[in-house]
């Protein structure tokens, strides 16, 4: 993470992730995934072709493009049909708009509950013994039975979370670089996917995004640097008098 200003002032701490070998593999028209919306196939970060069995390479043959390590799909319209083998870059997404990024977390195996549920614990003294840190009670007697979804120890993290309504704050396309407000789910250096905020409040600060993809042999010629339009630039004067 990495700290930013904005022309106001305020401070926000960003996430810096990387597009890495993105490709688009396949597309899944709507009667074939059998759901409301047609997918895309997409690819992340090449891997070793001998990790796996032939088999498993079929998919990324037909694409042209190398193994990837992580294969996810997309939810997508009718018209937004992309071509196998298509890069993907950070360019995708625009400064100022919102996005949901998805990533399983860091596993912290079997917990307590005061490290796993935030529970208060027990007295230190006054009688207490080896029971600082337990739970207590966990049923009654008129219940006679332990309830689902019972808040007990167990395994801790390393399921897969999303952080809903991330603002894009700087795009690199040089390095194919986001810059994302605040923290994601994950360890550093893994994998994470990130696409266009449900939030219905989030939906119409896209403003115009290229579709379906941006391409980079296309006509639209990017600078380095993309900056939404409240961020504090340091080659700009901090004061300005008049």
């Amino acid at each position: 993470m990495m700290p930013i200003w904005t022309k106001s002032g305020e401070k926000h701490a960003v996430t810096l992730l990387k597009v890495q070998d993105c490709h688009v593999l396949r597309y899944v028209s709507k009667e074939e995934s059998g759901g409301k919306t047609a997918k895309l196939l997409v690819g992340g970060k090449n891997v070793s072709p001998f990790s796996k069995p032939e088999s498993a390479h079929e998919i990324f043959r037909e694409a042209g493009v190398p193994r990837k390590q992580k294969v996810t799909t997309f939810n997508v319209t009718d018209d937004a049909i992309i071509k196998p083998g298509t890069p993907l870059y950070a360019a995708h997404f625009r400064p100022g708009q919102f996005v949901d990024v998805t990533a399983k977390t860091i596993g912290k195996g079997f917990q307590g509950v005061m490290k796993r549920w935030g529970f208060k614990g027990q007295p230190a003294s006054h009688g207490q013994t080896k029971t600082h840190r337990r739970p207590g009670a966990i049923s009654t007697n008129q219940a006679a039975k332990v309830y689902r979804g019972k808040k007990m120890p167990g395994k801790m993290g390393n399921i897969y979370r999303t952080s809903f309504g991330l603002k894009v704050w700087r795009i690199n396309t040089k390095h194919d670089i986001i810059y994302v407000n605040g923290s994601v789910p994950g360890h550093t250096n893994c994998l994470v996917k990130v696409r266009d905020s449900k939030l219905p409040t989030y939906k119409d600060c896209n403003k115009n995004p290229p579709f379906p993809t941006f391409f980079a042999d296309g006509d639209e010629k990017l600078p380095e640097d993309l900056f939404d339009e409240e961020i504090f630039q340091f080659t700009d004067p901090s004061v300005t008098f008049t």
